[in-house]
């Protein structure tokens, strides 16, 4: 079916073809809709800086819960954050099955330059086959480590090389940032200059965390979620990214988004209302903004009804219970990517 809108003057059309040759216009053209959303989840409870006393994943109910949410054929990527420290394989890996792929945070810890590069390379190798996106270093914008930024842009640049080397073209490889109104215009100037030419070709994508209204120190109250979540990737897109040479092709990934209950006036359902909104509000801006993926933070409390912000993440409580945001989510997954 063409895209042009030639209902109008589609006898015209018929009568003059033999004469006349129609060309439609630019103005006629209707652009395809943007991809849809990709989704995924953190299937754990812990959160860093939360209580040390949470209880322990229970794999088959974790299981059964993402089974859940991806019903009918959508694929779900299984987030799981790991350092050069971490066992192989890692214990997230036990929540793969049917129909899902890893997202995958690699945490930088202080290594030297050489440790680190050649950590780099070797997970590259380990993990490529069933991960969709590599996450060098985490939250280095808020969280800076000496040598941090240096450790990011080369590791950046060593896992897209590695990849390459490895036929692994499917590896997006980029970094998170702790997203806000503001742009991290010091942060971005330095990796920029690290980076130069070399780092913006091998970075592909931007992982955004996005957490309004969480209750966290940091969180100043946001009284129009959509309308900061707009605001917040055009500053990303607009502000930020080009700083570093990363155009509109560079897609943005929503790498954190969550909601904690961790209070009495902060209720399971009030929580399904915020990330409803949230999500609905990412959705709509996939077009403007090149956003391709979406994560929630996360699966289940690490300890419900602590008071500690961190443990009450969950759209399950930490024995596996389904809040509301639980099965709004698995509708959301099915009806914005597509499967239904």
């Amino acid at each position: 079916m063409s895209i042009f809108r030639r209902a109008t003057i589609a006898g015209l059309v018929t009568g003059l073809a033999g004469a006349l040759s129609v060309q439609p216009t630019v103005a006629d053209a209707t652009p395809p809709p943007p991809p849809a959303l990709s989704f995924g989840i953190y299937p754990g409870g812990y959160a860093g800086g939360g209580s040390e006393n949470g209880k322990p994943d229970d794999v088959r109910k974790a299981n059964v819960a993402l089974d859940a949410l991806h019903r009918n054929g959508s694929t779900l990527e299984v987030r799981d954050y790991i350092s050069c420290r971490s066992a192989f394989p890692d214990p997230g890996m036990r929540f793969l099955g049917p129909g899902r792929r890893l997202d995958l945070v690699l945490e930088y810890q202080g290594e030297s330059p050489q440790d680190w590069l050649t950590c780099v390379r070797r997970d590259v190798r380990r993990y490529a086959a069933i991960t969709d996106a590599l996450a060098v270093t985490a939250e280095q914008n808020v969280l800076p480590q000496p040598g941090g930024n240096a450790a990011l842009v080369q590791g950046v640049i060593a896992a897209r090389n590695t990849a390459d080397e490895q036929n692994a073209h499917h590896l997006q490889i980029g970094f998170d940032e702790v997203a806000n109104t503001q742009p991290f215009v010091d942060f971005w100037n330095a990796i920029a200059q690290l980076g130069g030419t070399a780092f913006a070709r091998s970075v592909g994508f931007v992982g955004v965390e996005l957490y309004p209204n969480t209750g966290l120190p940091h969180t100043e109250p946001v009284p129009d979620l959509g309308a900061w979540l707009d605001q917040t990737l055009d500053v990303v897109r607009t502000k930020e990214m080009p700083l570093a040479g990363l155009h509109a092709n560079v897609p943005i990934r929503v790498a954190e988004n969550g909601w904690s209950t961790y209070a009495a006036d902060r209720s399971p359902a009030r929580q399904a209302q915020a990330l409803t909104t949230e999500i609905q509000a990412i959705h709509a801006d996939r077009g403007v903004d090149n956003v391709t993926s979406y994560a929630l933070f996360d699966l289940r409390d690490d300890v419900t009804g602590s008071p500690n912000p961190f443990d009450d993440f969950g759209i399950l409580t930490d024995d596996y219970q389904p809040k509301p945001m639980f099965w709004i989510y698995r509708g959301l997954i099915a009806g914005l990517s597509g499967h239904r």
